[in-house]
């Protein structure tokens, strides 16, 4: 599978003003202002310069709280820039890699049970360009 880039990685915290303070101090990289997701039931921040995102949770019983409570803290996506996500995904699923949810036109997500504990998503845009 042809990959152009690594979009972003995410890493989900329990606590992301101390995440964001970590990050910040140890890498000298700033983050957008923390923003609610209801629909994911999460709180993101990005970096956009390292392509790091922070997911922490919204809710103390929603999908994020149970993920982190199971997972732990740590590395749960890898977004990928990818120039066709039909063929990629095809690709991946024939890997035996289980796709989550419908084919979208331009984006994939795949199990992380199926890839060592990291959720992989698939795009062909380039987020940190915004296109």
């Amino acid at each position: 599978m042809k990959v152009e880039k690594v979009n972003y990685i995410q890493i989900m915290v329990e606590d992301p003003e101390k995440a964001i303070e970590f990050f910040t101090d140890l890498f000298g990289t700033e983050f957008t202002d923390l923003h609610e997701n209801k629909e994911l039931d999460g709180r993101l921040t990005m970096s956009r310069t390292l392509g790091i995102e922070l997911l922490s949770p919204l809710t103390l019983d929603g999908p994020v709280a149970r993920a982190l409570e199971r997972r732990g803290e740590g590395l749960s996506m890898l977004s990928l820039k990818v120039p066709n996500v039909e063929e990629a995904a095809a690709e991946m699923e024939s890997k035996g890699i289980r796709r989550i949810g419908p084919l979208r036109k331009s984006a994939a997500l795949f199990h992380p049970k199926d890839s060592y504990g990291v959720m992989i998503e698939l795009l062909e845009s380039d987020i940190s360009q915004g296109t």
